[in-house]
Order: C-alpha cells, then structure tokens, then sequence
C-alpha cells in the first residue's frame, strides 16, 4: 500500500512538473542578434539568450571541450550567429561540436539550465 502511494504521490509530481520542463523544437532558422549569449547546459548542451528568446542546443556526440571553453560560438553552413533545426555547429576554443537537437525554452529553463 506505501508502494502505491509512492508510485501516485511520484506520478502526480511528475504531471505538475511537466510543464516547467517543456520545450518546443526550433522549426526554422534563427540569426542570432549581435549581443546573444552562449552558456554551457550540462556536458552535452549549451543554453543560449538572445534577447527575450531562450533556446537549449543539444551536442550529437558530446563536446570535449565544452566544459573548459569560455568561447562559445554557434553557426551554420559557416555563418556564425545561425541556429537551424539541423546542420548547426558549436566551435569551442578547440573543438568544433554537432548540434543534434535545438529547443526554444522559456526564460527560467534557461536559468535552471547554466546553474547545473
């Protein structure tokens, strides 16, 4: 019976949380604007700012280097500053990353993100 409390109290959490964790695909290509911000989201993911657009960019394979880079930038097809659905890299001061997966997020994932 405590089990099954467990499990309802954890799935009724999960329910209410949802929200705050959600996340819509980038659909189309974004130029970033000249003052964006670059933030490391983990050790696979990097948060990004520019103005009042947030978005969270996932690494195909990792990215070595990003835990140790302070220089971030995003491009595309060699256009820095673009962020696409697809085909978007993440140049480190020594790596050259895949991004795999692009979000927008909303103001506070973008917080909780660059505090992990």
């Amino acid at each position: 019976m405590k089990l099954l409390s467990a499990l309802t109290l954890a799935a009724a959490l999960t329910v209410i949380a949802a929200p705050a964790f959600a996340a819509d695909p980038l659909s189309e290509c974004v130029d970033l604007g000249a003052t964006h911000v670059v933030r490391r989201a983990g050790d696979s993911a990097v948060a990004i700012q520019d103005g009042a657009q947030y978005y969270r960019a996932e690494m195909r394979y990792g990215c070595n280097d990003l835990g140790y880079s302070a220089k971030l930038k995003i491009s595309t097809d060699k256009q820095e500053g673009r962020l696409c659905p697809q085909g978007s890299k993440l140049a480190t001061q020594r790596d050259l990353c895949s991004i795999s997966r692009v979000e927008k997020i909303d103001e506070q994932a973008f917080k909780r993100y660059i505090k992990r």
